[in-house]
């Protein structure tokens, strides 16, 4: 669903291409677009130079760690989220609803969950204090 305009809820169709698409995509749009491919290329060469300066195995840890918190963030703040789609049709349901809405997203259907993830956060900022503070880092 798509509920960004605010107004009301969309259902999206499964995305589909004809053969004659696939065909101009792979053929006329990428030769109309090469510049814009050698603008991703190019910015696709400076990530990967910044990861190795970086070092690649840090930012694959770092990587590691987002796709977890965001695995928790899933697990913990899905039941707790309210999105604006689908809308009930029971009137009683669809006010209650929208007040709902109106505590789960910053605007529409922007930012749905903040809270959650704010306490997901929250709770893997305190572990992670808790195991710095506890261990025996800079001890003896």
């Amino acid at each position: 669903y798509d509920g960004g305009n605010g107004k009301s809820c969309v259902k999206l169709k499964k995305k589909w291409t004809t053969p004659k698409i696939d065909e101009y995509i792979h053929g006329d749009y990428q030769s109309a677009n090469k510049d814009d491919y050698l603008l991703y290329n190019a910015a696709q060469r400076s990530l990967d130079k910044t990861i190795d300066a970086l070092g690649r195995h840090r930012v694959e840890e770092n990587v590691k760690l987002l796709r977890s918190l965001q695995q928790q963030n899933d697990e913990q703040c899905a039941s707790k989220v309210t999105m604006p789609c689908p809308e009930p049709d029971d009137a009683e349901k669809k006010r209650e609803h929208i007040r709902l809405v109106k505590e789960s997203c910053y605007f529409s259907d922007i930012g749905c969950g903040h809270a959650c993830t704010d306490e997901v956060l929250a709770d893997y900022g305190e572990k992670e204090w808790a195991s710095i503070t506890t261990s025996s880092y800079g001890q003896g």
